[in-house]
């Protein structure tokens, strides 16, 4: 107990620190001049572009099209390029006017700022900031660790504080625009939040220890209760100020006194019209996700399960049981690996397939046509989707160690430049062959039988990261090639894997600049 008083002693010093300095304003003097980014490639004249410069490293950005307001956190290193430093400092400019509205400072140790729209929340410790996007003061303040901001209602969903010992579940839905309480409920946080989606305009769906729904406005929906957690008590885990510390920010620190907690013992959620399908420790459901009706549920192989995949067809559901989980931060050899597949409909099981692997989990999974496809470190198999049973395996890559170590499937964003020079989808180009990633940056070619075909470098291969309605964008390189709705090339620009679009202004960040391209006058 003593170590943790004096933890909660340190990181609430840490805090007052935090808080003053936020409140010190300095001097920022960014830089703005046209600058060429690219060519056309349709009459090779050059395309320019505003960049904006900043006196350090843009760590974080949010850009607001509709005031062109641009909220920049700058974050350095240190002397080595190595880390991060723990101090910075947050600014509002103003791109359409070319001014600098107010600048912050920032402890990234103890401080977190999130943004939607014209909602800035500055978090401390156990109370969050309102802070208007145009002077940077605050507009109201709240004893919450706010989790998630809804841009659609404006509603931000936050867990009440009672204080730095007193870990509360209690979780609010608090109005953007007054900072007031809507509704609350309870919702257990002691594990974290593992991820939250939509499903509709006002519906959202919490995975934390189970699913849950929740209306945004009204707080209502249902609740899916299920263990995705297991204690291990083999270790003794040590509170430390670390942990505290980075507790405070999450909201999820957990004190364990003679266990360690091993965690995310569940499965990604496959969603379709109606279901919602879910795998956790203990079983896997499929639920109807209007209702939260529990259709149909199968128990897991009791002590077996670790965190899986779910993949789906037209009729059945596949449970990957992948053979690892997380301690902390780090991924331990957890469970067994298994195949099991269950009726769509009725969630009867068709069969359990045990792996024959020993601390060698499944990093990657793949249904293909009429098999099941599952990749480990050093080896490559192949399952019968109707029966379970193997097919073939291939562990020639213990043979040919330049190969390095599998790592994933190839997707259907990566690109090679065909006879005609087009680009085409290497995973669509053969449907005769497999195509994975290593760790050594190659992509290689696996046949209908598992044997090497080819080999890949990732440098000569283009990666499809955006994509409109007018155009996609391929990097290679270095460089970006931006492709019409006819596949015709028509610019090649020096923009980064950051940048996004809005209104067909293309936005980027790159190290200490952000740069800003009208699109229209790609086409006149």
């Amino acid at each position: 107990m003593k170590i943790i008083r004096n933890t909660n002693l340190v990181c609430l010093f840490l805090l007052l620190i935090s808080t003053a300095a936020f409140s010190q304003k300095s001097v920022f003097h960014v830089l703005n001049e046209e600058k060429i980014l690219g060519k056309k490639l349709t009459d090779n004249s050059d395309i320019k572009g505003q960049e904006y410069i900043f006196p350090d490293r843009i760590h974080e950005f949010f850009m607001d099209a509709t005031t062109n307001l641009l909220t920049v956190q700058l974050r350095g290193l240190s002397k080595n390029g190595k880390w991060l430093n723990n101090t910075g400092n947050i600014l509002q400019y103003d791109i359409k006017n070319k001014k600098l509205l107010w600048s912050k400072k920032l402890s990234y140790q103890t401080n977190r700022i999130q943004q939607i729209g014209k909602s800035i929340i500055y978090t401390a410790g156990n109370t969050s900031y309102c802070l208007d996007v145009y002077t940077g003061n605050t507009l109201w303040e709240t004893k919450h660790n706010i989790y998630f901001l809804d841009p659609i209602n404006n509603v931000a969903l936050g867990y009440k504080n009672k204080s730095l010992k007193r870990f509360s579940n209690e979780l609010e839905g608090i109005d953007l625009y007054n900072g007031e309480v809507i509704w609350d409920m309870e919702l257990n946080r002691e594990n974290g939040w593992n991820d939250a989606f939509y499903i509709n305009d006002s519906t959202l769906i919490v995975i934390a220890d189970g699913l849950h729904s929740i209306n945004i406005n009204t707080g209502d929906g249902w609740d899916y209760t299920a263990i995705t957690t297991e204690k291990d008590y083999s270790k003794v885990a040590v509170a430390n100020a670390i942990g505290i510390g980075l507790g405070i920010l999450t909201g999820t620190f957990v004190i364990t006194t003679g266990y360690d907690v091993v965690r995310d013992l569940i499965s990604n959620t496959l969603v379709d019209d109606e279901f919602i399908y879910f795998a956790s420790k203990e079983e896997i459901v499929k639920i109807n996700k209007q209702s939260g009706e529990v259709i149909w549920e199968y128990p897991q192989p009791q002590g077996m399960a670790s965190k899986s995949s779910l993949l789906m067809d037209d009729s059945v559901v596949y449970l990957i049981n992948k053979g690892y989980a997380f301690l902390g931060n780090k991924q331990v050899n957890f469970g067994k690996t298994f195949i099991a597949a269950f009726d769509k409909q009725t969630g009867k099981q068709k069969y359990l397939s045990w792996i024959n692997v020993k601390n060698n989990p499944v990093l990657s999974s793949q249904l293909l046509d009429n098999a099941i496809c599952l990749i480990h470190k050093d080896k490559i198999t192949k399952y019968n989707k109707e029966t379970g049973g193997q097919i073939i395996e291939s562990n020639i890559l213990l043979k040919d160690p330049n190969v390095g170590e599998l790592k994933h499937f190839v997707g259907d964003r990566v690109f090679i430049t065909d006879s005609n020079d087009d680009l085409l989808c290497l995973a669509q180009s053969d449907s005769t062959k497999i195509f994975v990633y290593t760790s050594q940056n190659k992509i290689i070619l696996f046949d209908n039988l598992l044997n090497i075909t080819d080999t890949i470098e990732h440098k000569d291969v283009s990666i499809n990261y955006l994509h409109t309605k007018k155009y996609n964008f391929f990097t290679k390189g270095g460089k970006t090639l931006i492709v019409n709705n006819e596949k015709k090339k028509i610019a090649e620009v020096e923009i980064s894997l950051n940048a996004f679009i809005i209104d067909n202004v293309l936005y980027d960040k790159q190290d200490r600049s952000f740069v800003v391209i009208d699109l229209e006058e790609l086409i006149p």
